[in-house]
């Protein structure tokens, strides 16, 4: 069968998020027999992995719009184009949720993404340092300030711990004073400085590799992620793939029974970033984040063991090839009848 596929031109790097899910859904495919042309009109069916602005409907083609969110309500438009789709897909079933809320009238259905093998687990001993280790700046959205204030405020300077911060070429990380009500680092200003002062603490900022990522992965003890919303969060499920102690906002994360007690409290709140993500985004907990941390420092190998031991279950459950086959295989079966 053939599939046409859509996305924005912008969205076709593995480096962004759109990218990266859009080749491994692609790929999956072609695994599994299928032909997947880009942007094909002659194609019975046409899934669209973007934006809604980017959606290209084409009257002859039966039109899957397919996209995640991570706040609870759309930009301008976009409902309006989403339900001109024949069917919506959408990336977790805490999305799911917010398009019914949000007015989509046409079925909606939830493809996971998945996980590659690359993401292989490695059984953690604490040794004499315990690592932290969070990923996603600059985007705010990632909770990296949170992060950061959340280590300094728990651990200080002490060379026991260290917190290593994987940015996307540049770090917004300041000293906001946001979290963190006890004024401990007045003096510092930006993370060049925090890095200067606290040996403890470090970025990365230049671009590495899948293999080099995963290596990073390997030589952290535990994940750092609050973040206020993912349609999907590639991030923590990688660290789960590895066996790796994840330390997560539970409430939009579809594979939230993995992180057992590391899952972050929170609660809704205006979006601070409404031109963005418009209406309400789910804030972590700082004072939860600080006790989870302490939790797992406390307990480290109990984590290590549990994280450990449900890895091979993280990669059976979000394999890309038997999600793809299944979200794929009523679409099939479908056209296969008319």
């Amino acid at each position: 069968m053939i599939i046409s596929f859509n996305t924005n031109p912008g969205n076709l790097s593995i480096n962004t998020g759109y990218g990266y899910a859009g080749f491994h859904m692609v790929t999956s495919l072609q695994k599994l027999g299928y032909k997947v042309p880009y942007k094909y009109d002659k194609a019975p069916v046409q899934i669209s992995f973007c934006q809604p602005q980017f959606f290209d409907h084409k009257s002859n083609q039966y039109q899957i719009g397919y996209m995640p969110w991570e706040s609870t309500e759309f930009k301008e438009g976009w409902l309006e184009e989403l339900n001109s789709c024949d069917e919506v897909w959408t990336t977790s079933e805490w999305c799911k949720n917010i398009f019914i809320k949000a007015g989509i009238e046409k079925p909606i259905y939830v493809y996971h993404h998945g996980i590659e093998d690359i993401w292989t687990p490695l059984k953690r001993t604490r040794g004499n340092t315990l690592r932290f280790l969070h990923v996603g700046e600059p985007a705010p959205r990632k909770g990296g300030q949170m992060v950061l204030e959340a280590f300094m405020e728990v651990f200080g300077n002490d060379p026991s711990y260290r917190l290593t911060l994987k940015a996307h070429n540049q770090s917004t990380l300041r000293n906001h004073n946001k979290y963190n009500k006890n004024n401990i680092f007045n003096n510092i200003y930006n993370i060049n400085d925090i890095s200067n002062i606290y040996n403890n603490i470090s970025i990365i900022t230049n671009e590495v590799t899948t293999s080099q990522l995963v290596g990073l992965f390997h030589t952290h003890h535990a994940l750092l992620y609050p973040s206020y919303g993912e349609g999907f969060g590639f991030i923590p499920l990688q660290a789960l793939a590895t066996g790796m102690p994840t330390i997560c906002t539970g409430e939009w994360a579809p594979y939230k029974n993995y992180l057992h007690d590391l899952a972050v409290d929170s609660q809704y709140v205006d979006s601070p970033w409404h031109m963005m993500h418009p209406g309400l985004v789910v804030e972590p907990s700082y004072e939860d984040l600080k006790s989870k941390m302490i939790k797992v420092a406390d307990d480290y190998e109990t984590y290590s063991d549990k994280f450990f031991d449900q890895a091979k279950a993280v990669h059976e459950d979000y394999n890309w090839l038997q999600l793809t086959k299944n979200a794929f295989s009523r679409i099939e079966e479908k056209f296969s009848e008319s």
